[in-house]
């Protein structure tokens, strides 16, 4: 319901956007029904684009998304394009669109509706061609920048060339407008360029953690009970089911004593031998049912590396979850062959992860030793293991 609610909120701000750009423009009667139709294709297209992107876990990583975040962030940028509907040719801060839209969605959906907004202002309130393919450059600059924004070390960068291109392209499109330099179009694009770049800023750290709130919720609810992956393993392999169990909880504790991603932890300690599900015993096979299952990437990459077998592990959390699995698969052997009285817990696991961090199969997993100490102290503690 708060899905539809979101998609009819969307085609009402478009609408809403028409009608006021075509007041500012003095736009005809018959030119407000084509206006009208172009705002159903372009809602039409953009409604299918959001479809696709969720249902293959390309928006947030998340089927069960609502569009709410987009919705907000698609609302603002319809006030963002009426206020530049009121500001002079060349100085309006078009870039804001593929930024917000894309650290809220993805580039392609920032691309397609921050084109459709310049678009609106051309048709409606500026008429001036190379005005349009000004803007239309700085939108295809500011969604490929927008991506590498969600990327910490990069952010200086971004923004002084986000300030560079909006001095740079409105003076040049100027000139071959009007075959004259312009200091205060200048001016303005150095303007518009802070402020683009101080939402971006603002933007960068409201929306990241929110879009990463959204994966870890896709993490956690593919391990729920009623997910019907672990409903079919519970059913048909429940040895199976209670290993997965027992190594995302342990996991998801020592993740957290490590400071560790724990929902990557968690799904990833219960999914880790999915290939050891199938029938015919494959990593592979594994993972092309969890991309089947359109499981998160990180999540992916963590079962494409069991035990090493195709690649080592790459991340902590990977190095984690094979440690976890490891040690619980050793422990399990040493149960059965040997009474509990024959031998020291603590010695055994403590013997164990040495070993594994030895082998090297950590070796290029980021993984550092104060992680590893943090892991193996409560490993060594953990009651459960007893």
């Amino acid at each position: 319901m708060r899905r539809v609610v979101s998609l009819i909120s969307i085609f009402i701000s478009i609408l809403a956007l028409s009608f006021v750009l075509c007041l500012l423009g003095d736009v005809y009667p018959d030119e407000w029904i084509c206006m009208g139709f172009l705002d159903i294709i372009f809602y039409m297209l953009l409604l299918f684009e959001l479809e696709y992107e969720r249902n293959t876990l390309q928006l947030s990583n998340n089927s069960r998304t609502d569009y709410l975040r987009f919705m907000f962030a698609f609302i603002i940028c319809s006030i963002v394009c009426i206020i530049s509907g009121f500001m002079p040719l060349y100085s309006r801060p078009v870039m804001i669109f593929p930024i917000l839209l894309c650290l809220i969605g993805n580039e392609f959906l920032a691309f397609i509706s921050g084109t459709y907004f310049c678009i609106l202002l051309s048709i409606t309130v500026s008429g001036d061609c190379f005005e349009l393919v000004c803007e239309l450059l700085l939108v295809i600059t500011g969604a490929i920048l927008a991506k590498m924004l969600k990327e910490d070390k990069l952010q200086i960068c971004i923004y002084l060339i986000i300030i560079s291109m909006s001095i740079v392209t409105p003076g040049i499109f100027y000139y071959m407008s009007t075959k004259e330099f312009s200091v205060s179009v200048i001016i303005a694009g150095a303007v518009s360029g802070m402020i683009v770049s101080l939402i971006g800023i603002i933007c960068a750290r409201v929306f990241k953690p929110l879009s990463a709130d959204e994966t870890n919720d896709r993490l956690i609810a593919i391990i729920e009970e009623d997910f019907p992956a672990v409903k079919q393993l519970k059913k048909n392999n429940f040895s199976e089911y209670n290993h997965g169990n027992f190594v995302s909880t342990i996991a998801i504790k020592a993740a957290k004593a490590a400071g560790l991603d724990t929902a990557l932890c968690a799904a990833g300690g219960f999914y880790y031998r999915i290939g050891q599900w199938q029938r015919h015993k494959s990593v592979m096979e594994g993972v092309e049912q969890a991309l089947a299952m359109h499981f998160p990437e990180k999540l992916t990459n963590i079962l494409y590396e069991y035990y090493g077998k195709l690649r080592h592990p790459q991340t902590p959390e990977s190095a984690l979850i094979h440690m976890v699995d490891a040690l619980i698969v050793r422990l399990d052997h040493i149960k059965n062959d040997v009474a509990d009285s024959e031998w020291n817990h603590e010695i055994l696991i403590i013997q164990t992860l040495n070993e594994l961090s030895s082998s090297g199969m950590y070796d290029e997993s980021g993984l550092s030793m104060n992680h590893f100490l943090k892991i193996r102290d409560y490993l060594t503690k953990e009651e459960l293991l007893k």
